[in-house]
């Protein structure tokens, strides 16, 4: 039998949307002057408003840093550490609070193959892409850590909420890493119906081929990440493999909400964007 004139198809069941993450923020009252300095300095060099032309060496090695809309650039209120994302419910939500409220970060310090039980400093540093370099859509720095404790105690972290069945399930190995690029955000995004270009090296635009996908275009976040603008990113990896951006004391543990808050100044205009953090644990000092 036929089915009924309107009826939908029956595929798998719709993925709740996510409404939260944990994560480690990295901006505080030491690090944000840090970070709006190198944020700052990166969208001058990069940005498409004050890009200057590619020298004629970099014509010929055809690898001149690509223009950037500023709006792809993070702000530096939105940068972080993802741990996990989430789907909670508010009854779920009160319950991954007190999740947070009780762990006891001294033991998850000392157990991450180290006796130190002090805070943990990183350097954020260096220029990453999330895919192939001549082609992508994210950027982002990575932190080091002297003491080698930071990438246990967030498995750490993250196994304690998988553990309760906050954390959406995902079987990818956990990435660190602070977004310092992402197209999604450029201008132009919204457009459903637009056709993924690349700006290339020496700031062409190039169409999609016909038969890339566009599916899924609107999640773009993460390795699988397919927004519709790409760059050739690989100038800017090699200019900026050493950069250091900030020094940072981590300070805190939070749950954030989805979605980035504009911050304005009295007059209306936007200074900066950050998450909400719903709650948040401080760890040692």
């Amino acid at each position: 039998m036929g089915r009924p004139r309107g009826a939908k198809h029956s595929g798998a069941a719709k993925k709740p949307p996510l409404t939260h993450f944990l994560c480690l923020p990295l901006v505080t009252p030491a690090s944000r002057p840090q970070l709006e300095h190198a944020l700052q300095a990166f969208r001058q060099d990069v940005s498409s408003t004050s890009a200057k032309p590619a020298s004629s060496a970099e014509q010929q090695d055809d690898i001149a840093s690509p223009n950037i809309h500023p709006k792809a650039i993070r702000p530096t209120g939105s940068l972080h550490l993802t741990l996990g994302v989430m789907s909670l419910s508010q009854e779920q939500l009160v319950r991954a609070t007190e999740c947070l409220e009780k762990l006891d970060f001294p033991s998850l310090l000392t157990s991450a193959e180290s006796t130190a039980t002090q805070g943990i400093r990183i350097t954020l540093q260096g220029l990453q892409s999330m895919h192939a370099p001549e082609k992508t859509s994210i950027l982002y720095a990575e932190p080091a850590d002297a003491t080698d404790r930071l990438y246990p105690l967030c498995l750490a972290l993250q196994k304690s909420f998988k553990e309760e069945g906050f954390l959406v399930e995902d079987s990818r190995p956990l990435k660190l890493h602070a977004t310092v690029v992402n197209t999604i955000y450029a201008k132009g995004r919204k457009k459903p119906t637009q056709k993924p270009v690349t700006i290339t090296s020496d700031g062409r635009v190039l169409s999609a081929s016909a038969g890339e996908s566009s599916e899924d275009r609107s999640q773009g976040h993460g390795p699988t990440a397919n927004a519709p603008l790409k760059i050739d990113s690989r100038a800017l990896l090699a200019r900026y493999k050493d950069h250091v951006w900030a020094s940072i004391d981590l300070d805190r543990i939070a749950i954030c909400e989805m979605g980035t808050k504009k911050i304005t100044a009295a007059d209306g205009t936007i200074i900066d964007a950050q998450y909400t953090e719903v709650a948040s644990a401080l760890l040692p000092p």
